[in-house]
C-alpha cells in the first residue's frame, strides 16, 4: 500500500511537470528580430539574445542581420519579422511613404560616429574640395556627415560618395579613395593610419540613433509580445553594463572581432551611448525631420512611447539597475 502511495505521488509530480511544461510552451511565441549594423547599436540586441533575455519572456528569438534599413522594413510589413532595431531616419522615412510600422524603442538619442580622416588632414577646413564617405545616401551616416558639414558652412565645398556598406567605406578609405568618413569604427590595417578630426557627440545635437520597431498590425493585435519584446531589450543592455567579460565575449562573436582593443572600444561605446531606458526621445527624433525638411511633423507619428512609459511607472528600469 506505501508503495503504490509513493508510486501514484510520483505519478502525480511527473504529470506535474508536464503540464507546468506544456503551459509555458503554449505562452511561448517565436519571433524574428533584425537589426541592421552591427555597431554599437546592435550590442543590446545581441545581449537580449545571448544573455537569455528573450527566452525569459517566452519569446525565444532568431536574430538576424539585414544591412538594408529597407528591407528590414519591407519584413516588418510582411511579417516575416515580429521587431527589429534599424536605422531612426530610413524607419521615419518608410512611415512618410506610409509604411505601417512604429518604433516602440530607440537605441541612443546621440550620435556615437566619429569623423575620421586620413593623416594629413589637421583641420575641417581641410576637407574641401575633398571625398567624404557615407554608406548610401538617406543612412545614417549620410545624415550626420551632411549635418556635420552643414553645421561648418562646407555642405557645397566637400563631396560625398556613397561607397555601399561599412566595410566598402573602410576599404576605401584605406585605398585613399576617400579623405574621411563619418562613422562608428573603421576598421583598416597599417599602413594606413585614420585620425579622428572630431566627435559628433560633442556638437551637442539630439539624434535618433536606432529604433526599435514592430508593425502597428502587431503592436495592436499582440502588445503583449511588444512589450516582451521591450523588456528583453533592456535586460539585454542591463546586462551588458553589469558584466563586462561575458559581454566582450558576445560582441566579439556578432561583431567578428578578434582584436580586443576593438572590442573593448565597441563595449565602452555601447555602453556610454545606449540608454538604459531605451526611449526615443521627441527632441532627437525632431532632429531627422528637421534635416529631411519636415519640421512640422509630429515625432509621435512615428514613435508610441506607452510601454517604455508604462514600465518606467511601474519601476522596471529602476529595478535592473539596483545593484550597478
Amino acid at each position: 500500500m506505501k508503495r503504490l502511495a509513493k508510486n501514484l505521488i510520483f505519478a502525480l509530480a511527473v504529470f506535474s511537470c508536464v503540464v507546468v511544461s506544456r503551459s509555458f510552451a503554449a505562452e511561448s511565441r517565436k519571433i524574428v528580430f533584425a537589426y541592421s549594423s552591427i555597431g554599437s547599436m546592435a550590442t543590446g540586441v545581441w545581449m537580449a539574445k545571448d544573455s537569455g533575455a528573450f527566452d525569459k519572456y517566452g519569446i525565444p528569438a532568431d536574430i538576424i542581420f539585414i544591412s538594408s534599413g529597407p528591407v528590414v522594413v519591407q519584413a516588418l510589413i510582411g511579417g516575416d519579422l515580429q521587431g527589429g532595431s534599424g536605422a531612426s531616419n530610413a524607419v521615419i522615412n518608410a512611415v512618410l511613404n506610409g509604411a505601417p510600422i512604429v518604433a516602440i524603442g530607440g537605441t541612443a538619442n546621440r550620435p556615437y560616429h566619429r569623423l575620421f580622416v586620413q593623416s594629413e588632414i589637421n583641420r575641417i577646413e581641410d576637407l574641401k574640395g575633398k571625398i567624404l564617405g557615407v554608406t548610401r545616401f538617406g543612412s545614417i551616416t549620410d545624415n550626420l556627415t551632411r549635418i556635420l558639414l552643414r553645421k561648418y558652412g562646407l555642405e557645397n565645398s566637400v563631396n560625398v560618395r556613397q561607397m555601399g556598406g561599412t566595410l566598402e567605406v573602410a576599404a576605401a578609405f584605406q585605398n585613399r579613395q576617400i579623405a574621411g568618413a563619418v562613422t562608428g569604427d573603421l576598421r583598416v590595417t597599417p599602413p594606413s593610419q585614420p585620425k579622428i578630426l572630431l566627435q559628433l557627440i560633442d556638437l551637442g545635437i539630439p539624434y535618433s540613433m536606432n529604433m526599435l520597431t514592430v508593425s502597428r498590425e502587431m503592436l495592436k493585435r499582440d502588445p503583449d509580445t511588444a512589450e516582451k519584446i521591450v523588456r528583453a531589450y533592456s535586460e539585454g543592455v542591463a546586462f551588458m553594463n553589469q558584466n563586462k567579460e561575458r559581454a566582450l565575449k558576445i560582441i566579439a562573436k556578432y561583431a567578428h572581432m578578434t582584436d580586443p582593443k576593438q572590442t573593448e572600444v565597441h563595449y565602452r561605446d555601447s555602453v556610454t551611448y545606449l540608454d538604459r531606458i531605451p526611449r526615443a526621445e521627441p527632441e532627437a527624433v525632431q532632429t531627422i525631420l528637421e534635416f529631411m525638411g519636415k519640421k512640422g511633423v509630429a515625432p509621435e507619428t512615428f514613435q508610441d512611447n506607452s510601454i517604455i512609459d508604462k514600465l518606467n511607472r511601474e519601476g522596471f528600469f529602476d529595478k535592473l539597475y539596483k545593484k550597478s
